[in-house]
């Protein structure tokens, strides 16, 4: 195993010294930087000196780890850009180690986070699957990975239970990519919400499919095999009224429970309080109280929350870089959501988009955040949250 907690393995030093090196020599030289991830800030610095950097530890031949890496490119969307991409590590498309609808995703999944596109498996028709070799040859996912903006899809939605992601990125000629990745063994049908992702209309390409859609809108229908990225290319899209806050509740004025307490954070840290609440193992709980909707029933839910649990030593094993939190509505039952890595250390925020239900016109909800899982498990650390309506 790399030694990965050393404080000389987790420092930048050497590799910013061949960096120097090597802009010392008087030809143009593509650095590639391979140090997993490991340490804080790996983002910040690699992004500054290498054409691409690591961001985890190897992938392996199981679905698993498919799940694993794509909770920890999530914040890299701040530092990916022309000539910097986070490296996601090379494809085990056409290594018999996924399904045929498993390398689709997987492939998609690497091309719309900008990730560059490393083939593992020996390029030889004699040797490789028919679809393996059509899958890393479809020229228009390949062009989605390589387009100019080179900007990296971000996480928009997420639904553990039901066990999908919508994804959303930004491309060149005012083109938008949609992702909806299934992590259900099984087929299913979700709804899109177009609007509520700030889209009100666009036409519509299914990539893989090679089939175009026409004019979408509204609320979307899509039909999902099991394990399926299913990718569409929005043009021409309409922008829809944004979702607005009912106002903002910091964490740090929640009513703790448990192990749950307030972690002061450095000025400019956990934005956008400055503070966090930590500790929160099964059985502890941040409740917010006295929370304004303008109507009863679902609504979203923006979660400001700090996961640094990386999965280096655990990574050929269950590590996933998740950490799981509960949250209940007004004595409802408690739901489990997975949320990924949020940035390069323990005080970089992230957001969660998720869905909640069991709401009441009025401002007198109350919202409960909860530790999940066994007594070794521990949640998020959690900024604050907001209603958007």
């Amino acid at each position: 195993m790399v030694d990965s907690s050393s404080a000389e393995s987790q420092s930048p030093a050497r590799f910013q010294h061949m960096a120097a090196e090597l802009e010392a020599v008087d030809r143009d030289i593509q650095y590639f930087v391979c140090q997993w991830g490991i340490g804080v800030d790996t983002g910040e610095w690699a992004s500054k000196i290498g054409n691409s950097w690591r961001i985890s530890n190897d992938i392996y031949n199981a679905w698993r780890s498919i799940w694993r890496i794509t909770n920890q490119i999530v914040p890299y969307y701040r530092h990916t850009t022309v000539g910097a991409f986070a490296d996601m590590d090379m494809l085990i498309v056409g290594l018999n180690a996924l399904s045929e609808e498993e390398e689709r995703f997987h492939f998609g999944m690497w091309a719309i986070n900008k990730s560059p596109l490393i083939i593992g498996a020996t390029v030889d028709p004699e040797k490789l699957n028919k679809h393996s070799l059509e899958i890393m040859s479809n020229k228009e996912v390949i062009a989605i990975n390589q387009d100019v903006l080179a900007k990296q899809a971000q996480l928009v939605r997420r639904y553990t239970e039901e066990e999908y992601d919508i994804w959303l990125g930004e491309l060149s000629g005012s083109r938008q990519i949609l992702g909806v990745a299934n992590w259900r063994n099984n087929s299913q049908s979700v709804e899109v919400d177009l609007a509520s992702l700030g889209i009100s209309s666009a036409q519509a390409r299914d990539v893989w499919a090679a089939n175009d859609l026409g004019l979408i809108e509204g609320t979307q229908k899509v039909d999902l095999a099991g394990h399926e990225l299913r990718l569409w290319l929005l043009s021409d899209a309409k922008a829809a009224q944004p979702l607005k806050s009912t106002g903002y509740h910091a964490a740090s004025d929640a009513t703790l429970a448990g192990s749950a307490k307030v972690v002061s954070c450095a000025t400019g840290a956990c934005l956008p309080i400055g503070s966090k609440v930590g500790n929160i193992a099964p059985g502890s709980s941040a409740t917010f109280s006295k929370i304004a909707a303008s109507s009863s029933g679902k609504k979203t839910l923006g979660l400001d929350f700090v996961n640094y649990d990386y999965a280096f030593t655990t990574a050929w094993d269950w590590g996933d870089n998740a950490r799981n939190a509960t949250i209940a509505v007004n004595g409802g039952k408690a739901k489990r959501w997975a949320f990924p890595l949020s940035g390069g250390n323990w005080e970089e925020s992230g957001r969660l988009i998720v869905e909640a239900d069991g709401f009441v016109e009025g401002g007198d909800n109350t919202i409960v955040l909860g530790g999940f899982g066994s007594t070794a498990s521990w949640a998020p650390d959690f900024v604050g949250l907001e209603i958007l309506e």
